[in-house]
């Protein structure tokens, strides 16, 4: 099986579904199940964030007049259909379905085009970047998809083919920080960012509360919950 990472880099005012990403740098994305084929696409996405991105991110993320996935200026006629599955304050299990993307400039368009069926895809939004993992059971050409990927794309989008290789792991659940709610996962990435697991620590646990703006009581429970999310993870990993 040989593995291709994809990564797209955005600037501001460029898409709308991005610049919803790069406005609120808390906000994340992860596909949790995906599937295309030569006519159609849909794919399952979990999302967290503040609820006032997630309300923002659902506003542009449904308008049929934009394509979502296509990287040139070109209209295409994919016709798009979304439905969230699940949704609370900080969270959002949203359904796409996609048809007739044949004329869609886009990475799983694309790949099928290449590469062939039978592709698993992964892909994940956060800030500016776009990222896609494809695995391949056949060879990959990188070069000639690179070069249709590139093609007429949009001022503001940069690619890059960040790895190509023969795959080494491939996460056989849909377990990643998206699964973690949204207050633990901020919680402890403001830990990290602020050093307090640095040794030794930048910032007492007192300090990040003020600095959160939370009781310490709410605090240590975050932390606690997020660490132990975290450790039985790591347990769990083979």
């Amino acid at each position: 099986m040989r593995e291709l990472v994809i990564e797209l880099r955005y600037q501001p005012d460029v898409d709308p579904v991005m610049d919803t990403f790069i406005e609120n740098e808390r906000l994340a994305s992860k596909t949790i199940n995906f599937s295309v084929t030569s006519e159609s696409i849909w794919r399952i996405d979990r999302v967290i964030g503040p609820a006032d991105a997630l309300d923002q991110l659902e506003d542009v993320l449904f308008d049929p007049t934009d394509c979502n996935e296509c990287l040139t200026d070109e209209t295409c006629s994919t016709e798009w259909d979304y439905e969230v599955l699940t949704s609370t304050p900080t969270s959002r299990t949203v359904y796409t379905h996609g048809v007739a993307i044949e004329d869609c400039h886009s990475v799983p368009h694309l790949a099928i085009e290449n590469f062939g069926t039978g592709l698993l895809f992964e892909a994940k939004r956060r800030e500016d970047r776009y990222v896609w993992r494809v695995l391949s059971p056949t060879e990959i050409r990188a070069g000639p998809f690179y070069e249709s990927l590139s093609a007429d794309l949009t001022d503001g989008i940069d690619v890059q083919l960040t790895q190509l290789s023969e795959l080494t792991e491939w996460e056989d659940d849909v377990l990643s920080l998206v699964d973690l709610p949204y207050e633990q996962r901020h919680t402890l990435e403001t830990a990290v960012e602020q050093g307090y697991y640095e040794t030794p620590r930048e910032i007492n646990t007192a300090e990040l509360a003020d600095h959160l703006d939370i009781p310490r009581s709410t605090l240590q429970y975050r932390l606690q919950r997020a660490e132990a999310w975290l450790a039985k993870l790591f347990v769990d990993s083979p």
